[in-house]
């Protein structure tokens, strides 16, 4: 372990003049883009499907508040996130028709709303 204290223990790092060649620099900043590109399309889902913590009885209604941002979005910004949704392993066939449902609805279509399984606790029954 350092201490901190100890001015023998620490380490300097010497400074270092930034790369002046345009090339290395543009090979750099593609390089970087690309590995930002990669990390954003395989991050882990953060929709309250995935995190949790949200009462059963709410899904219709953040579905129903998902497809109504998603409808501010351009169509091939919002088919790609739903295709990415989609392919998410904790989205089952149920959640990826219940959200295409609301989209469907939010785009303006008149068909009824989807349905969502009821559960009631064990002591109830």
């Amino acid at each position: 372990m350092l201490d901190h204290s100890n001015p023998e223990t620490w380490l300097e790092i010497p400074y270092q003049e930034p790369d002046t060649n345009p090339v290395k620099a543009e090979k750099e900043r593609r390089k970087q883009a690309q590995a930002v590109e990669l990390g954003a399309s395989y991050s882990p889902c953060r929709c309250w499907r995935c995190r949790g913590g949200v009462a059963l009885a709410d899904r219709p209604t953040l579905d129903r508040l998902l497809a109504k941002h998603l409808m501010t979005l351009s169509a091939p910004e919002r088919g790609q996130w739903l295709l990415m949704w989609a392919g998410h392993p904790r989205h089952g066939a149920d959640a990826r028709e219940q959200l295409n449902t609301w989209v469907r609805i939010a785009s303006g279509s008149g068909e009824a709303e989807p349905e969502y399984p009821v559960y009631s606790m064990p002591e109830e029954a």
